[in-house]
């Protein structure tokens, strides 16, 4: 006989957010900012580490440039690889997790303007039709009513 288990299943993430959900609601000047940062140490990283292995005869101006462009392209490719974590941590200073949900990332596109807010009530008009036969009337200053619509548009 198989033992049955009455317990629930635990999940073993404990609540957390994975890291592409995270990074769903971060804006994306956040995230390039971080990016860069994370790019900038990486590069030094790898300046320093070159700067250990090479001889002692000097380069020319043409092949230190060449060297530094190799420099930046390796940054970039670790740093969009994204397993360093140091953008992680640099985002959590700048865009804490507390505000990495849609309301938040909503009320910033809309104060950076980014997102076109949509009218609540659309008018249409269709439905205005049948009431074009309606008489509009209006009283005046001397309690009078009067047939129309007022002084400033009048039917006539």
């Amino acid at each position: 006989m198989k033992n049955i288990s009455n317990s629930l299943s635990v999940n073993p993430s404990n609540g957390k957010v994975s890291k592409a959900e995270s990074k769903k609601f971060i804006p994306k000047p956040y995230l390039e900012a971080a990016q860069s940062m994370e790019k900038q140490f990486v590069k030094l990283m790898i300046d320093e580490m070159k700067k250990t292995s090479q001889s002692d005869k000097p380069a020319s101006t043409g092949m230190d440039y060449y060297m530094d462009l190799e420099s930046d392209e390796r940054a970039k490719a670790m740093v969009q690889r994204d397993q360093i974590g140091l953008q992680d941590l640099i985002l959590d200073k700048i865009y804490p997790e507390k505000y990495r949900n849609i309301h938040a990332f909503n009320a910033y596109q809309e104060q950076t303007g980014q997102q076109v807010r949509k009218p609540s009530v659309e008018m249409n008009n269709s439905n205005t039709s049948e009431y074009e036969g309606i008489e509009l009337y209006k009283a005046n200053s001397n309690n009078k009513v009067q047939n129309g619509l007022g002084s400033e548009a009048r039917h006539d």
